[in-house]
């Protein structure tokens, strides 16, 4: 963006802080900014955000606000969708701006930087000149339940797809398995991100009947690719809530039995922070599923608070290393020590170690030499519809054979 194109920006200031309200505002309307929204608190905010007809692209946000802070702030810009630019102002510890500059971006945030008070005014315009307007704004409103709504209708129609990513072993290059994921193409709306329509299921009470519908599609996607020479396994995200039914164990192996797959063809990812608190009926689904041959993986691993312990009572075969961990761990040692330590965690527990968001080769090599069994990410394939799988993977096995 030249700075020319900045009188066409509108930008929203969230502080609770009436002289930095006035300060920011100046200074924008000096770097030739002429719509500025003010919000002395962060749910004003996001009703200014909500109203389309305000058209905000860049939000520049305190962080140490009262009732509602700037990292709830960020959590629910990430539930809506928005195509923002955000950028944080505040007068905390750099490592901690730092830190909530990541999880702006894990939230899908398009986070420009992070700036300590006082507000330096080239710094401010370096990170307004860094803005790009989507092309396709993500979709965007907190009417959840016109969502809800439509929801419901998608996942009775079946128009909830299922794409699916590779796993592929470290050691042999070779395909082992793929997980499920849900995409919904409105037909009005075009792509709604899983962090919008998947947060709507949870809150009204869809999750179930979502991963039902995933769980069906796939299962019989991986029967009909098996009987086609692809001894693959497949790797389903479970909710809490499909953890409570104890008949569970018995209906899954009946469902896979009928579709002639073995127990040891889906895998069933839960992650720290979906396991309910009733312990005991978990342990009790969990074991049994273990029992009949399932796979168990503990999903997105070092990002709950209890991991270590679920590991101890739980007999998981897999361990699912979050991509925060992963990607990059090359360049931060914090990462990197965290990565270590999980994969010889999960050797010494003698049960596969998965690493999430291998985006490039320096991330695989890093695995490599770590000792991970399997890996899944971008370097790879990004998930991709059924039809495309059996092409890709007839590509990737050509080219593996041609590397050999």
């Amino acid at each position: 963006m030249t700075v020319e194109e900045l009188k066409h920006l509108t930008c929203l200031i969230v502080d609770d802080d009436s002289f930095m309200l006035s300060t920011l505002s100046l200074l924008l309307k000096q770097l030739g900014l002429k719509q500025v929204f003010q919000a002395d608190n962060a749910q004003d905010a996001l009703k200014l955000i909500a109203n389309r007809n305000n058209h905000i692209d860049i939000v520049i946000s305190d962080l140490n606000m009262p009732e509602m802070d700037g990292i709830q702030l960020l959590r629910h810009l990430g539930a809506l969708g928005v195509s923002l630019g955000v950028i944080l102002v505040s007068g905390e510890d750099p490592r901690l701006l730092e830190s909530v500059q990541n999880l702006g971006k894990q939230y899908q945030l398009r986070v420009l930087g992070s700036i300590s008070k006082p507000v330096k005014k080239d710094l401010l315009l370096q990170y307004l000149l860094d803005f790009r307007r989507d092309v396709k704004p993500s979709p965007q409103g907190p009417a959840t339940m016109v969502f809800a709504d439509e929801l419901q209708a998608a996942i009775i129609s079946e128009l909830i797809d299922v794409w699916y990513q590779p796993q592929i072993d470290v050691a042999t290059y070779q395909l082992v398995g793929v997980e499920a994921l849900a995409r919904w193409q409105h037909s009005e709306k075009g792509f709604i991100p899983p962090n919008i329509f998947i947060g709507i299921a949870e809150k009204y009470g869809m999750i179930q009947q979502l991963t039902d519908s995933v769980l069906k599609q796939s299962i019989k996607q991986i029967s009909e690719w098996n009987k086609m020479g692809f001894d693959i396994s497949l790797s389903v995200n479970f909710s809490a809530t499909g953890l409570c039914h104890l008949d569970m164990p018995e209906v899954l192996h009946s469902t896979l039995r009928n579709s002639g797959l073995r127990p040891d063809h889906l895998n069933i990812e839960v992650t720290e922070s979906a396991l309910p608190k009733d312990t005991s009926a978990t342990l009790d689904i969990l074991t049994r599923l273990r029992l009949k041959g399932f796979g168990l993986s503990i999903d997105d691993f070092g990002t709950g608070f209890s991991s270590l312990e679920q590991l101890r009572l739980i007999p998981f075969t897999e361990l699912k290393i979050d991509r925060s961990f992963v990607h990059n761990a090359s360049d931060n040692k914090a990462s990197q020590a965290i990565l270590e330590s999980s994969i010889s965690l999960a050797q010494r527990l003698a049960i596969h170690c998965v690493a999430e968001g291998v985006e490039t080769q320096e991330d695989w090599d890093l695995v490599a030499s770590l000792g991970c069994d399997i890996v899944q990410g971008y370097f790879i394939a990004k998930p991709m519809p059924a039809a495309e799988f059996v092409p890709w993977v007839r590509q990737y096995s050509k080219k593996h054979r041609a590397k050999s």
